[in-house]
């Protein structure tokens, strides 16, 4: 063999994965407020097995707050941090299928690639992971056969162009690239020297409350120390710990959660319930 031919042989498969763009994990994942209970999760998982037979499929959620794209949007960002690069999320919020509305596709700095709907459900996302292509999705061919439902984009659009994609589609076949995309406005806390504003972001199922104060501005804080918390005007004087497991039973205590978020606890109780809190409260930390 010449060593032209030689080197050319040794180049091509490299050359073939320049032009194939990022590898794909063949990985779909999900998250949605279908719920468990209704048919339409079995249906959007079907689509992406007919046109992906080899596709494996991961639940992130499908409990989200109807209708609540601003809750999802945190929600998606956080459920879909440990995800590998080249996995495709199908995220759907979607109180506007079937109106004017875009539906997009983008791939953010992760290598992850998000299909969802263009009414802000990937604005947390895109503040954690930022944006490095994003399309909108018009390719017909790249949907399930036969007319589009008005109803269920998620079936009929998103998992089936998602199966696609994770099996190696470029992503710029699913149509032109996206000019603007829709971003809610973001809750950022204000952090001082020696005092914190936020707000309650979430309260998850244990009824720990989440703020947006992030613990990386705490760090002059001391395990054992006494804070002065104030929560809808009501001061709550609570200690700062490292782990749940050091709190004494039925007392608030606070510590940063493992997504470096300030957090309000009770240990194997509910702070949400004891101290009447609910998202969108205000919370003024004094340390």
């Amino acid at each position: 063999m010449r060593p032209s031919f030689l080197l050319l042989a040794l180049l091509s498969p490299w050359l073939a994965g320049c032009q194939s763009g990022p590898k794909m994990a063949n990985l779909v994942a999900f998250y949605t407020d279908f719920g468990i209970n209704d048919p339409y999760v079995g249906q959007l998982k079907g689509a992406v097995k007919t046109v992906n037979p080899s596709a494996e499929l991961l639940d992130l959620s499908h409990d989200s707050s109807v209708f609540d794209v601003s809750a999802a949007s945190y929600l998606l960002a956080k459920s879909a941090r440990t995800l590998p690069a080249g996995t495709v999320v199908v995220a759907i919020v979607d109180p506007g299928v079937g109106s004017d509305r875009a539906a997009l596709a983008v791939r953010t700095g992760t290598g992850r690639v998000y299909l969802a709907p263009d009414n802000g459900l990937l604005t947390e996302v895109l503040a954690r992971e930022g944006l490095t292509e994003a399309h909108s999705i018009e390719n017909k061919d790249l949907f399930l056969p036969g007319e589009a439902s008005s109803t269920f984009h998620g079936r009929d659009i998103f998992a089936p162009v998602a199966a696609h994609l994770a099996k190696g589609e470029s992503l710029q076949t699913v149509g032109p690239k996206a000019e603007k995309i829709l971003r809610l406005p973001r809750n950022t806390a204000t952090v001082m020297p020696n005092l914190a504003k936020g707000v309650v972001l979430f309260i998850d199922h244990y009824g720990n409350v989440l703020t947006n104060i992030p613990g990386s501005e705490l760090a002059k804080i001391k395990a054992g120390q006494l804070l002065n918390l104030t929560i809808k005007g009501k001061p709550v004087p609570v200690p700062f710990l490292r782990t749940y497991a050091e709190a004494p039973d039925d007392r608030p205590f606070a510590l940063i959660n493992s997504d470096g978020e300030f957090e309000i606890a009770v240990s194997k109780g509910s702070a949400a319930k004891k101290l009447g809190i609910a998202p969108g409260d205000p919370v003024i930390l004094k340390f």
